[in-house]
């Protein structure tokens, strides 16, 4: 069955990761749909054809939103990189409540603020891998070989919230390789960073899954660190802070991402209501 709002959600996941410093795993917590994500991939075979129907729409969403805007997305983030970046940072602040209603946290703690400083560690040791560190100019065996391992790292970037899937590429200075193949609609040389995303994407779902599902309280508290240190990584892309005027324009784009995530939640959380 066609579900119109999953292909909606692909498509708007996939245009905010076109922004560099922006998460996919992130807008996926934001959008609700990240649960569901990990579960359809880590359980696939228990459900075939949902599963099956559930990822091909969201993924149909997330590629058409790669063909259609990468070079619009590519060009508004130059054009306007604060103001983009403070309409994804006001989306992000509208999702963390969500994602920490997840976690279930019953008190405060000293424990539930390592587990949000932890994965805000982890999203900074991230940001200190070497630049470059799988760079790609031509395809010949060696280099196939490094695609399959920068694929395998850019599920990271994929799965795990606050890990920005295309600062991964740039990390691994394959950002270029990628995204020019993408735009010259070249995808047979795309194969084998193909398989390896594929790879690290089956792992890394049945792993969070299980976290997610035993212990997740920890595991949403790590999750929001994610999210909050990936906020660092969108300050930094924008190269500085607003100046005069353009604080105006820029608070306005953030109450825009902020109302617009927002409004979607309470939308979702009605439709999740009349389903039951």
């Amino acid at each position: 069955m066609l579900e119109i709002m999953t292909v909606m959600k692909g498509f708007v996941v996939g245009a905010f990761m076109l922004v560099p410093g922006v998460s996919g795993g992130t807008m996926c917590m934001v959008f609700k749909v990240y649960d569901r994500l990990i579960e359809s991939v880590s359980r696939f075979t228990d459900n075939v054809k949902k599963n099956f129907f559930f990822l091909i729409q969201f993924v149909l969403g997330a590629g058409v939103a790669f063909l259609l805007l990468s070079k619009v997305v590519t060009g508004l983030n130059i054009a306007f990189p604060k103001e983009v970046a403070f309409f994804v940072m006001g989306a992000i602040a509208a999702g963390l409540p969500v994602i920490y209603k997840e976690a279930k946290v019953e008190k405060l703690s000293p424990k539930i603020l390592f587990y949000g400083a932890l994965g805000l560690l982890i999203v900074f040791l991230f940001t200190r891998l070497p630049k470059n560190l799988f760079t790609v100019t031509d395809l010949n065996l060696v280099t196939v070989i490094i695609q399959i391992f920068a694929g395998v790292l850019g599920a990271l970037g994929l799965i795990l919230p606050g890990i920005s899937f295309s600062a991964m590429l740039y990390m691994m200075g394959v950002y270029n390789f990628i995204y020019g193949a993408i735009g010259d609609r070249n995808f047979l040389v795309l194969i084998p960073f193909g398989i390896g995303m594929l790879l690290g994407v089956i792992l890394l779902t049945r792993i969070l899954e299980l976290a997610m599902k035993k212990h997740p309280t920890p595991t949403y508290l790590v999750i929001i660190g994610f999210v909050i240190g990936s906020i660092g990584d969108i300050i930094k892309e924008m190269d500085g802070l607003p100046k005069g005027s353009q604080w105006v324009v820029c608070i306005v784009t953030f109450i825009v991402g902020f109302v617009s995530i927002y409004l979607m939640g309470k939308w979702e959380e009605r439709k999740m209501k009349n389903e039951i």
